[in-house]
């Protein structure tokens, strides 16, 4: 349990996802935010809000997640609204362990078998809280970089400036937004305190996200 308890604290630390759970939880109906809306550079600021907007709206997703700091942090988050995740770890303290939460109940799998329990909002990955209204607050000194290729799609590269929702991290990061859908592709987070350092996070916004119960 002292591993579970110190990723779980890890993961509420990268604060990626919403501030609130009802927040955390809400989304759209779409899959991949539709077309591309970006300027190309001339309002910079204004590409990122509208991608966040997107990713925010959108009904699933799967993030591979990549950090680095006092542990190591790898691994796959699937979402699907309004209230389901999947969290498999690959890498760091917890590798071989997975999570799901899905409505108010959580599902664990330790050595091959998987446990029920109560869910824990504080626990539930925050991938979202920094593409939320709240958390663009924030947001500051924004730069275009150029046109580049992210996960194998053609993308529209930014850097900026801000901080976490929760806890007010400062952080600076990196954003690719696909130049057809107009979502977020990867992002790298480089945080100036704490725990974590750096993160890399990967989306695959395409490919259909399926979450159910476990047999416990």
């Amino acid at each position: 349990m002292k591993k579970l308890f110190l990723v779980l604290s890890l993961l509420a630390f990268v604060s990626l996802g919403c501030k609130q759970l009802s927040g955390l939880m809400g989304g759209g109906s779409g899959t991949s935010g539709g077309g591309g809306t970006a300027t190309g550079g001339s309002d910079p600021k204004a590409d990122v809000v509208a991608a966040s907007k997107k990713f925010i709206d959108l009904r699933s997703f799967s993030a591979k997640m990549e950090g680095m700091g006092q542990t190591e942090i790898k691994q796959q988050v699937d979402y699907l609204a309004p209230d389901r995740y999947h969290v498999i770890y690959q890498g760091g303290n917890a590798a071989g362990m997975e999570i799901m939460y899905i409505g108010n109940d959580s599902y664990t799998k330790v050595g091959g078998k998987w446990t029920k329990g109560p869910g824990n909002a504080a626990a539930i990955p925050k991938l979202r809280d920094s593409f939320t209204e709240e958390g663009l607050k924030t947001l500051s000194d924004v730069k275009f970089i150029g046109e580049e290729t992210a996960n194998g799609k053609p993308a529209l590269a930014y850097t900026y400036a801000n901080q976490t929702p929760a806890g007010g991290y400062p952080f600076s990061c990196k954003i690719w937004i696909d130049k057809d859908s107009g979502v977020p592709v990867k992002i790298v987070v480089d945080y100036s305190n704490g725990m974590l350092k750096q993160m890399t996070v990967n989306y695959d916004t395409e490919t259909p996200v399926t979450i159910e119960a476990p047999a416990v």
